[in-house]
């Protein structure tokens, strides 16, 4: 049977950003249970789909990959104590916080890291460590065509258009690339990140299982990429 999201998802979200206090959350958390049981389980089936496409995946779980709800404060002014999203992210390259490919799936009450709408999916690498960002910039450098191929597939314009989600992107060409490279303009994210927001209906349907996968597939070729870049970096 395919994998399904608890129905009260989006509406639990939405009424913890009304009620985003300790004293609410352990009122309704026996509901939270459920709908994180859901997530967890929806989490484990998109992994052991993705294996048949990416075998990087292969031995991951949800517990791995499933972040948690509870919001770090320690250095932000903002002391709620709780996110108003779940989210998960596949890569067997490392913990989920880190600067490493894979695969992010979010739903949100609000936006969150720059994402809008409450469906929000990709692939690629987010906040990569500096040596991560030369080494992908170099493989680009390098082999420019075979990354224009994976960025003009049709499938991957229709879900990802032509710029990857990033926090920041240089105006100038990054030290050590000569300024005239015709695909100079590539070099300058400090993220390569494709993002896509799905309609809001599709969190209902019945096929928002199989649609998460038809996306996470196109973003494939990109990973695979920067898993090849950043190979010797990583032993």
């Amino acid at each position: 049977m395919t994998p399904k999201l608890h129905p009260d998802t989006l509406p639990f979200l939405r009424e913890l950003m009304m009620n985003n206090n300790r004293e609410w959350f352990n009122a309704h958390k026996p509901h939270w249970l459920e709908i994180k049981a859901a997530f967890d389980n929806f989490t484990q089936g998109l992994i052991d789909e993705m294996t048949k496409y990416d075998d990087t995946l292969v031995g991951l779980t949800a517990k791995n990959s499933v972040y948690r709800i509870y919001r770090d404060t320690r250095f932000s002014p903002d002391k709620t104590p709780y996110k108003t999203h779940v989210s998960c992210f596949l890569s067997s390259w490392g913990p989920k916080n880190s600067g490493v490919p894979g695969y992010y799936f979010q739903i949100g009450a609000e936006e969150a890291y720059g994402l809008t709408g409450t469906c929000n999916l990709g692939g690629g690498i987010f906040m990569p460590t500096p040596e991560a960002l030369n080494a992908i910039r170099q493989e680009i450098f390098y082999c420019p065509d075979e990354f224009l191929s994976i960025m003009n597939e049709p499938s991957y314009k229709k879900y990802f258009g032509t710029e990857f989600f990033t926090i920041k992107k240089l105006q100038r060409v990054p030290k050590g690339y000569p300024t005239d490279w015709e695909h100079a303009d590539l070099l300058k994210y400090k993220d390569y990140c494709t993002s896509y927001t799905m309609p809001d209906k599709m969190l209902t349907s019945p096929k928002l299982f199989d649609e998460v996968i038809k996306v996470w597939r196109v973003s494939v070729p990109l990973n695979r990429f920067i898993q090849r870049a950043m190979e010797d970096i990583r032993k």
